[in-house]
C-alpha cells in the first residue's frame, strides 16, 4: 500500500511539473542554444565540408546536449518544438532529482533519499527552471550523477561508472566551460578516497586498473567534447585550451551588465561578494532555512544519533558541506560572478537540500519527545505557508521570494523576478487587443525575439517594432536598466510611465507588463 501511494504521488508530481513546463514561455537563450545545436549537427553530417553559420558565442560551446535535443525536436511538428524542448529539459531535471535520491540512499539511507527527492522537487528556483532552462538544470543533472557514479566507482571499481562520468563531464562542459571547475571538491574527494583511504599503491593490480579506467574516462570526455565543439576541429590539441583561456579572461561570460540586489542597483563589475548568500537567504523556502537551525540543534541535542544511524556520518557530512561552501569561496576569492538569482548555481541546490532531508529524518525518528513535536509542528506550519505561496506562483516558481522580503507589492524593487521573460507568453496570449489593431511596441528587460514569436503565434500581424520614443506600447519585465539620462540605474517598471494595458502577476507580484506609454 505504501509503495502504491508513493507511485501515485510521483505520477501527480510529474503531471504537475509537465503542466508547468508546457505552460511557460520560452526563455531568451532557447533559440540561440537550439541554433548552436542545429549548426553542429549540419556541420557534422556534412563531414566538415560546409562552413558553419555564425551564432552568438559559438566558439565557446560544445553543444552536445543542444545538438542531440535538436535532433529529437525535429521529429515533431514545428508548432510544438518549444513544448517538446521543454519536455526534454524536464526529463533531465526530474532525473537529476532522482540522482539526488540515489545519492542520499547511498550515503545515508532510503528514507533520507525519499525526503531529499521531495525537498529538491519543491525548491522554487529548481522547480521553476526544470522545463525551460536548457542550461543550468542540465548542468545540475550532470553534477549530481557524476557525484553518484564517482561514489559507485570508489565502492566497486567498476569501469562503467567512470565511463559515465566521462560522458556527463563532456555534456556539462559543453554547456558551460566552467563546469569542470565546479567539480573541484569532488576531484579532491576522489583523490583522498583512492590514493589515501583506499591505500592506492599497496595493491599494484588495482592501481593499474584505476589508472587505466581514468585514462579511458578522459578519452571519452575529451573525444565527445571535441566532436561537437566544431570551432576546435582545426587543432584539437591547442584550440580547446586557447578558447577556454579567451573565455575565462574576458568579459564574455559576464552576461547582463546590471542587476538589482535586495533593493540596490549595481553594475556588473560592482557585484557584492554577498550576492549568493543574500539570494540563498531570500529565495529559499522558509521551512528549509529553519531546518538548518534545527539540524544544528539536533547535533547538539543528540550528537550520537546520526553516527549510530549512518555509517561514517561525519565524513559524509564534511563532503556535503564542502560542496555547499565551495561556490561561496569561489565567488569570494575569484573574479567570477553570477547574476539572475540562483540560476548559475542550480548545481549547488541539490546539495543544499540534503541537510533539510537529514533534519526531517531526525524529527521523524525522534517524534516521541515533546521538544521534537514542537519543532516538527513549527516546520510543518512553515512548510504549509511556503507551499501555498509556491502554488500561487505557478508556473513561474523561479520568481519566488520568501517572507523575509517584506511586502509582495514591492518585490520588483528588491529583486529581478521574471529575468527569463517566461511570462511573456501569457502576457500576449491574454491581452485584450483586437487582432486587426495596428500598434507599435518597444521592449525593456526582454529580448525582442520573445514577444515577436508569441505575437505571431497568437495571430497578431499588424504591428511594428520601434523604440520607446516612437512606440505606443512597451512590453517589459522588471530587469535593471538605465534611466532616460543614462546616469543612474533603475528598472523597467519604474522607468516607463503610463497606463498598464495588461499585466501578468502571481501572488501579488507583477512579472511582466504591457504598458501604454505616456
Amino acid at each position: 500500500m505504501l509503495k502504491s501511494n508513493k507511485n501515485i504521488l510521483f505520477v501527480i508530481l510529474i503531471f504537475f511539473a509537465l503542466y508547468c513546463s508546457i505552460s511557460i514561455g520560452f526563455s531568451w537563450d532557447e533559440f540561440t542554444l537550439s541554433n548552436q545545436g542545429k549548426i553542429a549537427i549540419k556541420y557534422l553530417l556534412s563531414l566538415g565540408t560546409i562552413e558553419p553559420e555564425d551564432v552568438f558565442r559559438r566558439e565557446f560551446y560544445s553543444p552536445i546536449y543542444y545538438a542531440l535535443k535538436y535532433l529529437i525536436v525535429q521529429a515533431f511538428p514545428i508548432n510544438f518544438h518549444i513544448e517538446v524542448s521543454h519536455i526534454i529539459n524536464l526529463i533531465f531535471s526530474i532525473t537529476a532529482i532522482i540522482g539526488l535520491k540515489k545519492l542520499c540512499e547511498n550515503l545515508f539511507n532510503k528514507r533520507v533519499g525519499n525526503i531529499a527527492f521531495l525537498v529538491l522537487f519543491f525548491f522554487p528556483a529548481f522547480f521553476g527552471h526544470m522545463g525551460f532552462n536548457s542550461k543550468d538544470t542540465i548542468v545540475a543533472f550532470c553534477h549530481i550523477w557524476i557525484f553518484y557514479f564517482t561514489i559507485k566507482y570508489i565502492q566497486t571499481h567498476t569501469n562503467k561508472y567512470l565511463n559515465a562520468v566521462g560522458l556527463l563531464a563532456a555534456i556539462g562542459t559543453g554547456i558551460n566551460l566552467f563546469f569542470l571547475g565546479s567539480l573541484i571538491p569532488l576531484f579532491i574527494f576522489f583523490i583522498i578516497e583512492i590514493f589515501f583511504i583506499k591505500k592506492f599503491n599497496k595493491n599494484k593490480i588495482l592501481s593499474k586498473k584505476i589508472i587505466k579506467d581514468l585514462l579511458i574516462c578522459f578519452v571519452i570526455f575529451y573525444s565527445i567534447l571535441i566532436l561537437f565543439w566544431i570551432d576546435t576541429h582545426e587543432n584539437i590539441l591547442v584550440l580547446p585550451f586557447s578558447l577556454f583561456s579567451e573565455w575565462a579572461f574576458s568579459d564574455l561570460w559576464r552576461g547582463y551588465p546590471y542587476l538589482l540586489l535586495n533593493g540596490e542597483y549595481f553594475n556588473y563589475n560592482e557585484i557584492p561578494k554577498s550576492y549568493l548568500l543574500i539570494n540563498i537567504l531570500m529565495r529559499s523556502p522558509e521551512y528549509l532555512l529553519f531546518s538548518y537551525l534545527i539540524f544544528l540543534f539536533s547535533l547538539i541535542r543528540s550528537p550520537n544519533f546520526f553516527k549510530i544511524e549512518i555509517k561514517l556520518f561525519n565524513y559524509k557530512l564534511i563532503i556535503i558541506l564542502s560542496m555547499l561552501l565551495y561556490p561561496f569561496l569561489l565567488l569570494y576569492f575569484t573574479p567570477f560572478s553570477i547574476y539572475d538569482g540562483l540560476r548559475h548555481v542550480l548545481w549547488m541546490i541539490p546539495y543544499f537540500c540534503i541537510i533539510p532531508a537529514l533534519t526531517i529524518f531526525y524529527l521523524w525518528e525522534k517524534i516521541k519527545f515533546k521538544i521534537i513535536k514542537f519543532l516538527s509542528g513549527f516546520l510543518i506550519l512553515s512548510f504549509t505557508f511556503f507551499f501555498f505561496n509556491f502554488m500561487m506562483t505557478t508556473p513561474y516558481q523561479y520568481t519566488y521570494l520568501n517572507i523575509f522580503n517584506g511586502s509582495k507589492e514591492n518585490h520588483f524593487n528588491k529583486f529581478e523576478n521574471d529575468y527569463w521573460g517566461g511570462s511573456i507568453k501569457e502576457l500576449i496570449k491574454e491581452m485584450n487587443l483586437s487582432k486587426n489593431t495596428e500598434f507599435t511596441f518597444a521592449v525593456c528587460g526582454v529580448s525582442k525575439s520573445v514577444p515577436k514569436y508569441y505575437l505571431k503565434k497568437f495571430g497578431y500581424t499588424n504591428y511594428s517594432m520601434g523604440n520607446s520614443l516612437n512606440s505606443e506600447f512597451i512590453i517589459m519585465t522588471n530587469r535593471t536598466t538605465t534611466s532616460d539620462k543614462g546616469n543612474e540605474l533603475t528598472n523597467c517598471f519604474n522607468k516607463f510611465k503610463g497606463e498598464n494595458f495588461f499585466k501578468v502577476s502571481r501572488n501579488g507580484v507583477d512579472l511582466s507588463i504591457i504598458r501604454k506609454i505616456n
